[in-house]
């Protein structure tokens, strides 16, 4: 018998045609020994003789059986019959993720959800050195109960022998998916899937794939050549963190892509949300903490919900390139079957029952190379949130307690109004804003009241803990306020960063207001009786932290590093600052208050500043771009040890993230 619906093939019976390509037809089978359906991908009769495609056939059902994670379809069998070789795989019953794009946006939450189980069975195929080479929506399946699935292995590498499935590597993607150096034939490695999820991801947030020409050949001269689109504008609700995300996954270059799948869905979560639980020192990314599971939420288009729009054309370079990408289109156009999956899907108009999606994901704690099998990934789509929280890595980095609160500014934009100040917990859990518009933080000693400064009507500002009852205390051009010990007196910066200006304290009502000195960021010692601060003299000595006396008004210059923003520890007998570690990044510092001992604690490679300590001087939070990733905020022991992130991201002003200040009390 033949592969013809409602007939037998040993021991499936053909129930429903689903789908046809250039090399394979894919058939929907009731599996009678085992009492199942399963989906049959038989290949054409012509190329049952085509030894290169059988090999390849039989190279995707040796990965894809040794691949066992619940959001990847399985394998099951690879069978002969009369001649022609078919694959036994898992049957899904549902829809694409094409589908559902088709028929209305999703949320961020929804995103992220329907990312989650992708990139888990991404990732757990990467462990195992298996490439996955087209991701695209029409690979990702939902089935009726809301399970999420990768699907069709087809192009898949095993990363570690260059071993491919693709005959002869001439067959090279999907031309809105594939990565720059898929396109180009080059070495690919666990970034070329980041790519492709990234543009799945773009997809999501703005309703049209980043890259799109007339032809094919058009679309992979854009994918090496262009830069995408700002994904905020075209979807001007898109975040800033999350447009920051897609458009890291879509670098060019793979070494400024996330190094794995699993960092990229880290990055996604804490744009969206706020991140979840770390567990290990920086720079590691870190396993997923369990999810409670929300009400589902069904994926039909609601009635009021706009389609994606309309999507157009990308800008397109039509240089003529490589004869293997030409070869690689002639080759796709024979490759059509592996858009579909294994799924009652196809063609058939009649639509799907609704789906609803319920997620929890589950990351291994420990690294492990063994064989394992993957706990179950499912989505929940919940309502969004209103704001996102740039926050949250609650965490125990030493034997001690970390108590009280941070506060810190995050930065949006450029604008004035665009600033703004944040308090969390000093684990970094519930973050929230508090006041707008505002920069330059300090909390008073008792933790009732905040000083701080603002951009948009210059001045030095108090408010409640809370950000109610603000009191303007200066209206001059003033920044770097800071607490005198009991609360009564407010010391600050007034001038232009750019030119120089004076140091000020006056009471913390803004009365008694008096000049002392010049220089920058400026720290009232725990006794109340000295003042530590950054400036130059006019001497070969240069710039760096100096101490004042408010009794004497004697000065003491403690560094000549070029040393900012110094914080005196609670005990008074130590400074943390920040300076240059001599090969042009800078890092945090201790120094003691006569100027010996001073040790480096942090060792980036970029910029790591505004340090300040907590309440008991157990603990030193800073600030890092992460070596040019992302900024977040890291709290280590008082020797340096232990580091760990805990607010993630909090990005600060980019011109002036080194005249910015942390305070934790």
């Amino acid at each position: 018998m033949g592969f013809v619906v409602g007939e037998h093939v040993g021991q499936f019976k053909i129930v429903e045609y689903l789908g046809q390509g250039g090399m394979a037809t894919i058939f929907k089978a009731y599996q009678t020994n085992l009492d199942r359906h399963v989906a049959l991908k038989v290949i054409h009769p012509t190329l049952k003789n085509d030894q290169s495609f059988v090999a390849r056939l039989t190279r995707e059902a040796t990965v894809v059986a040794n691949l066992t994670h619940p959001n990847i379809v399985q394998v099951h069998d690879l069978i002969t019959s009369e001649g022609i070789p078919f694959l036994v795989m898992q049957f899904i019953e549902g829809k694409t993720l094409k589908d559902v794009l088709l028929e209305r946006h999703l949320t961020p939450n929804e995103i992220l959800n329907i990312l989650r189980p992708v990139g888990d069975a991404l990732h757990y195929a990467h462990a195992r050195g298996v490439l996955h080479r087209d991701v695209k929506p029409s690979n990702i399946m939902i089935d009726k109960d809301g399970n999420v699935f990768l699907t069709d292995f087809g192009l898949a590498r095993i990363e570690r022998s260059g071993e491919s499935t693709m005959s002869q590597d001439m067959l090279i993607g999907s031309p809105q998916y594939l990565s720059p150096e898929q396109a180009r034939s080059e070495q690919v490695d666990q970034r070329t899937d980041v790519y492709s999820l990234g543009i799945v991801l773009y997809e999501m947030f703005t309703g049209r794939a980043p890259f799109m020409g007339d032809t094919p050949y058009a679309t992979i001269m854009a994918q090496i050549n262009d830069a995408p689109a700002p994904p905020r504008a075209l979807n001007p609700s898109i975040s800033i963190p999350v447009e920051q995300v897609l458009l890291k996954c879509l670098e060019k270059d793979p070494a400024k892509r996330y190094n794995g799948v699993r960092e990229l869905v880290r990055a996604m979560e804490n744009a969206v949300r706020g991140p979840q639980m770390d567990m290990d020192a920086i720079p590691i990314v870190l396993p997923f903490a369990d999810e409670p599971k929300p009400a589902p939420m069904s994926l039909t288009k609601p009635a009021s919900t706009p389609k994606p729009a309309p999507e157009s054309d990308a800008p397109t370079n039509r240089r003529p390139w490589f004869v293997a990408v030409i070869g690689g289109l002639i080759a796709l156009a024979l490759c059509g079957v592996l858009a579909f999956g294994v799924f009652s899907l196809g063609s058939k108009p009649t639509p799907t029952p609704p789906i609803a999606i319920v997620l929890t994901t589950r990351f291994p704690a420990t690294p492990t190379t063994a064989p394992l099998i993957a706990t179950p990934t499912r989505v929940a789509i919940v309502v969004p949130t209103a704001t996102p929280v740039p926050t949250r890595v609650p965490t125990t980095v030493a034997p001690e307690t970390l108590r009280g609160k941070i506060a810190y500014s995050v930065s949006t934009g450029e604008a004035p109004d665009q600033k703004a100040i944040w308090v969390a917990d000093t684990d970094g859990s519930n973050a929230h804003k508090i006041l707008d518009a505002a920069m330059w933080p300090s909390l008073s000693p008792d933790g009732t009241r905040i000083a701080y400064a603002t951009l948009k009507e210059p001045g030095i500002y108090t408010a409640n803990s809370d950000g109610s009852g603000v009191r303007r205390l200066t209206t001059t051009e003033a920044y770097n306020p800071q607490w005198s010990p009991d609360g009564k007196r407010i010391v600050y910066f007034q001038g232009k960063f750019k030119v120089g200006g004076e140091i000020h304290v006056m009471n913390a009502d803004g009365s008694n207001d008096t000049e002392i000195t010049t220089g920058f960021s400026p720290d009232f010692a725990p006794d109340g009786n000295r003042i530590a601060y950054a400036g130059c003299q006019n001497t070969s000595r240069g710039c760096g932290l100096f101490i004042y006396d408010l009794r004497t008004k004697n000065i003491a210059m403690i560094t000549t590093d070029n040393g900012a923003s110094p914080q005196w520890s609670p005990t008074g007998d130590k400074l943390v600052y920040q300076a240059d570690s001599g090969n042009g990044t800078v890092n945090v510092f201790s120094v003691n208050t006569d100027g010996s001992n001073r040790k480096q604690l942090t060792t980036g490679k970029s910029n790591d500043g505004q340090p300040t300590w907590s309440r008991d001087g157990n603990f030193i939070f800073w600030r890092s771009d992460q070596n040019g990733t992302g900024w977040a905020i890291f709290v280590m022991r008082a020797d340096g040890a232990s580091p760990r992130r805990v607010i993630n991201p909090a990005i600060p002003d980019g011109n002036l993230w080194g005249r910015e200040s942390l305070s934790a009390r």
